[in-house]
């Protein structure tokens, strides 16, 4: 074996061009990161979600979830209440029908509109609104409006003379009321109260939903200030409604389903960017006459594909395309297939120069660019190789400076 058959290109130990696993994340960690974050989150947030799903239902008599009311409806019981759990609308309807007593409303969803929670209201003898809405307290006109959420966890003032309320004492706070005409129970005057009556007794606003809770009801006076609401009359319908209580609007179509003002608006919309497209456009018609098909110059796209390499720093990809051009030119020079491999490519330019097979293999696969300068210099150096290749194999085209002409030149042989 021959010295110049032992620079084999196999035997070349050089980084390869093409980017490994480690090198393809770190040029995207970034976006890696921001899409592990934002599953992170997503998966946070179902968490939270099963978990508020599993604390049960908030006030419901059956639940002994600590948002529950299982604990009060115990009591009620035991101190003789009968207690209707209602379902539905209807359902609350029938039972105050056949036997009115105390109902016991808390609409957290705001299901219910304020027409029916009224005709509910008007059906018992008493009703306990457990943080009702603006449009609830506006439909049963009990001079209260809704004032936002107590500065204190803690009412130790009762300011009424509401039973209940002075045998409780103090209570647990929550959203508290502004009243006029109605009594109003532990609050202050600056911040409302947490538990109004009206005038007439028939109606009470509680607007502590931590009174009837399970985790709750042993603080303070809130046990006896529910069982002393609740407990008022021997019966007690307890309607929790749901999304199921939706009042049917009647709407089969989408025409149905469209508000009256919508056509109007979106013809003036229409009509507003017709205008402006008017306003703002230079004129009708063709804005420049160019004959196609329009031909654009190779060195334009080269360029302009060369900048945007240089803007994502993608030195590696730049370099693997010049390589290529130069591959591609050099074997069909030398009257190779096309598909001849790189390496046999890089070995019969070397024999046909006289040159390193390991120096060729380098500067045409193996070497890599660490920076941009190096990137520069690799480019220079493929572009001689290529015009030395192209003047060995043309005797009559100028040998580039520096080398030396090719054993087969016939000007070499006359100077020997």
């Amino acid at each position: 074996m021959s010295v110049r058959e032992s620079e084999i290109a196999p035997e070349v130990t050089s980084a390869a061009l093409t980017p490994t696993v480690r090198g393809y994340l770190r040029q995207r960690r970034f976006w890696i990161i921001t899409a592990a974050v934002i599953i992170l989150i997503a998966l946070v947030l179902m968490v939270l979600g099963n978990a508020g799903n599993a604390r049960g239902r908030e006030l419901s008599a059956e639940d002994s979830s600590p948002v529950g009311a299982r604990a009060v409806a115990n009591v009620l019981r035991d101190h003789g209440v009968r207690i209707t759990i209602a379902n539905s609308y209807e359902q609350a309807t029938s039972a105050l029908e056949s036997e009115p007593g105390t109902l016991l409303f808390a609409d957290l969803g705001g299901y219910l509109d304020a027409g029916r929670v009224r005709a509910l209201s008007d059906a018992a003898t008493s009703t306990v609104l457990v943080d009702p809405g603006f449009s609830i307290l506006s439909e049963l006109d009990l001079g209260a409006m809704p004032a936002g959420v107590a500065t204190e966890d803690v009412s130790n003032e009762v300011a009424c003379r509401v039973p209940a309320a002075l045998r409780a004492g103090s209570i647990t706070t929550g959203r508290v009321f502004q009243t006029e005409s109605a009594t109003g129970c532990f609050g202050t005057d600056t911040d409302g109260f947490s538990l109004v009556v009206s005038a007439d007794r028939r109606v009470t606003l509680l607007g502590s939903r931590s009174v009837l809770q399970n985790d709750s009801v042993l603080r303070e006076g809130n046990a006896a200030l529910a069982v002393g609401l609740l407990g008022e009359n021997t019966h007690l319908v307890w309607y929790l409604p749901t999304a199921a209580d939706l009042e049917d609007t009647g709407i089969t179509s989408l025409e149905d389903a469209t508000p009256t003002w919508l056509t109007p608006v979106l013809l003036l919309v229409f009509v507003t960017a017709l205008a402006a497209f008017v306003w703002r456009g230079r004129r009708f018609g063709k804005l420049v006459a160019e004959d196609l098909p329009v031909v654009v110059p190779a060195s334009e796209t080269r360029r302009g594909r060369a900048r945007l390499y240089q803007r994502v720093g993608a030195r590696t990809r730049a370099l693997d395309a010049l390589r290529i051009g130069v591959v591609d030119r050099s074997s069909a020079l030398l009257g190779l297939p096309r598909q001849t491999p790189a390496d046999r490519v890089a070995i019969t330019v070397a024999d046909r120069l006289g040159r390193s097979r390991a120096e060729v293999f380098d500067l045409l696969i193996a070497r890599p660019a660490t920076n941009e300068a190096e990137l520069v210099r690799l480019a220079r150096a493929l572009h001689d190789l290529e015009d030395a290749l192209a003047a060995a194999l043309d005797p009559t085209r100028p040998t580039p400076p520096g080398q030396a002409p090719h054993p087969t030149d016939p000007s070499s042989l006359d100077r020997k």
